[in-house]
Parts: C-alpha cells; sequence; structure tokens
C-alpha cells in the first residue's frame, strides 16, 4: 500500500481523535460509558474495514499500519482502542476464510453495514486459557443451536457481531473448537454490567447466547484439536499485536502527560538548590529518561513482530516474540504510568487534575488479559525448554 495513502489514513484518524474520541475519552472513563460516540466516528471513516483488502472495499491496511492505528487511538482513549482492538481481532476470523460465498457475505456486511465484531471466547471455568470450552453447538435441519457462556466479551451488548467459542457439534472434548459467528439478533442474548478499574468503557461484560443460526454461521471446527489451531494461526498473532499497540500507546500517553507537567511546573523557590523549575531537577530528568528508553525499547519491538506478521511467518515461528511482546508491552505500561505519577507528583494521583491516573488504571489491565502474564511467561519457558508447539496448550 502506498505511503500517501496512509497519510491520508492518517489525517482522518486526527481529525476524528481532535473532534471525538478525545472530547469523550473522560466521560468515557468517569462513567463507564462504550465509546459509541468515537466508534460510530471510525466506522463512518471506513476504520472498521481497516484490514479488509482494498478489492474488497476496505482500507487494505498491514498489520503495521494497524498497530500503529491502535497505537494512536490508545494514546488518546484505551477503551476506545481495546474495542478496536477486538473489532480487528475478530474479524481476522472471517478475512481468513477461503474465498467463498459465505466469507463474501459476511465481508460484505462489515463493509456496507459498518457491523461492529468482537469476540466472545473465555469463559467462567477457564479465564484467559481459551483453549479449554465448555459451551456447546448442537446441529439442527436449519444449522446449529448454540449455548454459550463466556466471562469477559468487550463490546458486549455493543457489537453487532460475535465470533463465538464452542466445543465442535458432536465432540465432548474442550479442545476441540467451533468458532461461529452470531449476529447480536439471533437467540437470546444477554450481557452482564463492566464496572473496571480501567478501560472503564470498552464493556468487557459477561455474555450468554441461546442462538439459533445458519449453517453458514460455521466458520471453523474440527476434531483432534483441529478448529483451535485453525483459530490460534488466524487470530492470535493480530490480537497479541493489537494489544502490545494498545499498551505502548497508554505508556506513550503517561510520557507525554508528565512531559508537559515537568515542563510547566514551577516553585515558588529554589527548594533543593536546582531553581524554581522542575525540568531543572535532576532526577525529574533521570524519571522521563528511564521511560523514554523503556518505550522506545518496547516500539522497536512491537514493529519488529508486526513486520513478522507482514512477512507472513507462522504462528509457531513467531510464538515465543508473540507472547513476549505482549507481557513487556504490558509490564512496561504500568512501570511508566507508575513513574510518570512519581514524576509529576502528588497532583497525579487526583482525578481530573492530570489524565496519569487514568493511564495507571488502564494499564493495569494488560497483564490480566488472556493469556494472562504468568501464563505467558510458563509457556515462553515450555516452549524454549521443550521445543513444543505454541498449539500444544
Amino acid at each position: 500500500m502506498a505511503d500517501n495513502c496512509f497519510l491520508s489514513w492518517a489525517d482522518d484518524l486526527e481529525r476524528i481523535i481532535k473532534d471525538t474520541i478525545a472530547p469523550n475519552a473522560n466521560v468515557v472513563d468517569r462513567e463507564g460509558r462504550f465509546p459509541r460516540e468515537s466508534i460510530d466516528a471510525l466506522a463512518n471513516a471506513g476504520f472498521l474495514t481497516l484490514t479488509i483488502a482494498r478489492a474488497e472495499g476496505g482500507m487494505g491496511a498491514s498489520a503495521a499500519e494497524f498497530g500503529t492505528v491502535v497505537r494512536r487511538i490508545a494514546e488518546v482513549c484505551a477503551s476506545t482502542a481495546m474495542v478496536f482492538v477486538m473489532h480487528v481481532t475478530a474479524l481476522n476470523s472471517i478475512i481468513a476464510l477461503r474465498p467463498s460465498a459465505q466469507r463474501e457475505r459476511f465481508i460484505r456486511q462489515v463493509v456496507h453495514d459498518r457491523m461492529l465484531v468482537t469476540e466472545a471466547i473465555s469463559e467462567p471455568g477457564s479465564g484467559s486459557q481459551w483453549w479449554s470450552v465448555t459451551s456447546t453447538a448442537e446441529e439442527t435441519d436449519e444449522g446449529y443451536r448454540i449455548r454459550a457462556e463466556k466471562s469477559f466479551s468487550t463490546s458486549a451488548g455493543h457489537a453487532d457481531l460475535y465470533i463465538v467459542s464452542t466445543q465442535t457439534p458432536g465432540s465432548e472434548s474442550d479442545r476441540d473448537h467451533a468458532i461461529f459467528a452470531v449476529r447480536a439478533d439471533q437467540g437470546e442474548i444477554a450481557t452482564g454490567t463492566w464496572r473496571g478499574l480501567g478501560l472503564a468503557g470498552n464493556s468487557s461484560a459477561w455474555i450468554t447466547f441461546d442462538s439459533h443460526v445458519e449453517k453458514e454461521a460455521l466458520l471453523y471446527s474440527g476434531g483432534d484439536g483441529e478448529g483451535l489451531r485453525h483459530y490460534n494461526e488466524v487470530n492470535q498473532p493480530i490480537y497479541h499485536l493489537g494489544v502490545s499497540a494498545a499498551y505502548l500507546g497508554i505508556a506513550a500517553a503517561a510520557l507525554g502527560a508528565c512531559i508537559e507537567r515537568v515542563r510547566s511546573r514551577q516553585y515558588q523557590g529554589d527548594l533543593s538548590g536546582y531553581g524554581t523549575n522542575l525540568k531543572d531537577y535532576p532526577i525529574a530528568r533521570r524519571h522521563i529518561g528511564e521511560m523514554s528508553i523503556q518505550l522506545e525499547a518496547a516500539q522497536s519491538t512491537v514493529r519488529n513482530f508486526a513486520a513478522r506478521i507482514d512477512a507472513g511467518e507462522g504462528l509457531d515461528d513467531m510464538a515465543i516474540q508473540m507472547t513476549a511482546v505482549k507481557v513487556y508491552c504490558a509490564e512496561m505500561a504500568v512501570k511508566v504510568a507508575q513513574q510518570s505519577m512519581m514524576a509529576c507528583g502528588g497532583s497525579a494521583y487526583a482525578k481530573d487534575v492530570l489524565p496519569v491516573e487514568r493511564h495507571l488504571r488502564d494499564a493495569y489491565a494488560g497483564s490480566l488479559m488472556g493469556p494472562n502474564d504468568d501464563f505467558c511467561k510458563e509457556l515462553i519457558g515450555k516452549i524454549a525448554i521443550e521445543g513444543t508447539s505454541y498449539h500444544d496448550l
């Protein structure tokens, strides 16, 4: 894709950020409100089709460009960024289908109807270990009846299309996955209320399905773990990239707020012998320097990972870096936000004074998002020691 095409999108994105996302960010956080205005603005500008090929009516963005867009949104509103990440992740389940009437119909709906897509994967009984499912799908004359209970689903109650995992029809194994596309108007779909410490507006609530769907709603399935392997190959790289880019953006926002505060903060007198300006204090400069180093390292890792996705590398080849970059960015975002608060002082701890406390609350979610950081570290160790496949979860 030509650079000038992406630059035109960048202009559109900056306009949306200035006119809609930024003005709504504090309200979304304070009231726990789903960022509907921001998502609608992105949809109206075509960003919900970001990774759909241009020949199919989308923007045709690369993985690297997706990461850039996510980071920029996250710098302003982490809730909006995470809704967008899960939309693109879920949409990839459809984009990756073989050419067919089924695929064409779903793509057309997203492009022309501006459908918001999300995943409903994690379950109460397995937590962030999404590969174990107990939800079921029963084959019927018309299609399938899906009975599913999911513990966290971003955009729950607000999405138009849900990518839902169940056991493969007829299987009794929790590792035999079937992946369905379920419209919000199909059957009885109930959602809970989300009240998060951070990411307050992304509506990552529980959701249940008792839905009758047509046969074309089945995207992937298979025994002996085949459905799960297909899902992992299709969704895990883009998901990990999106989450990592989002936490890179949160950290960048915290650092930016800190720099602005350090530049402007003045004392009444030369209290510590370094002058009246906080920017002249060595400790403030050290804080800024350390945070900048962490951010630069994370940014390089995210860019490298995106380049490997764009080069078409397989999941097993990227598994360690894919898992590591998510952990690194999640932990880095917390460290940078904490250090920003220390550098800014007590004002950063108060709500509605500086945005640093919001960035810190948003950052804490990263390490808990599935697969959580504890599991990621154990998995990396297992792969490194035993040489096992990422699919052997």
